[in-house]
């Protein structure tokens, strides 16, 4: 019976310290959002700390947090390591998550291939997905997921992909027309 207490209290100070790490990867969010970036980087560096800590390395929360430092690590231009944090979500989310977050975590690390310049494995990776799920490449398009037979490719490099002409108009300018070889 103590056996089961102290597994009971293992769990609770596991759960607890993945909400303070959810608390963390919120304020880091926060931060990044405010053009801090190595503010939020040290922020989820702290809370991958406490979920592989708690939970270890294949779990889902682990792998929410990997994605958001892959994201994040874009924005700073760490190619490198937004690739090795998008590749470790990837590997935890495409067996175990929901779809949605396993295509955000495959849609992003088609961008760090956009950005190093290889327009075919971003395309390969894209597609990568067992069922055919992916998300819209426009980053502020609603959270939903789309088969790929719902989504245009871009017309120049046909690497990037978009659930319509609206999404694939504000991503070209935000984003897409430095990299797609329609402009080189």
């Amino acid at each position: 019976m103590s056996g089961f207490t102290m597994h009971l209290h293992s769990n609770q100070a596991s759960g607890m310290a993945v909400s303070q790490a959810a608390r963390i990867n919120n304020q880091a969010l926060s931060l990044s959002s405010q053009g801090n970036y190595a503010g939020a980087e040290d922020l989820h560096l702290q809370a991958l700390h406490l979920k592989l800590a708690a939970v270890g390395e294949n779990n889902l929360t682990t792998a929410i947090t990997r994605n958001a430092l892959g994201e994040l690590y874009l924005k700073m231009g760490k190619i490198t390591d937004a690739e090795e944090q998008l590749k470790k979500a990837i590997s935890v989310r495409m067996g175990n998550g929901p779809a949605y977050e396993a295509a955000v975590s495959v849609e992003n690390l088609g961008r760090v291939h956009e950005v190093k310049g290889d327009l075919e494995e971003a395309k390969r990776v894209r597609l990568s997905h067992p069922a055919d799920i992916m998300v819209c490449g426009n980053y502020d398009c609603p959270g939903e997921t789309f088969d790929r037979s719902q989504l245009l490719a871009c017309s120049g490099c046909k690497s990037a992909f978009y659930c319509g002409r609206t999404c694939q108009a504000k991503d070209w300018r935000a984003r897409h027309k430095t990299f797609c070889k329609k402009r080189a």
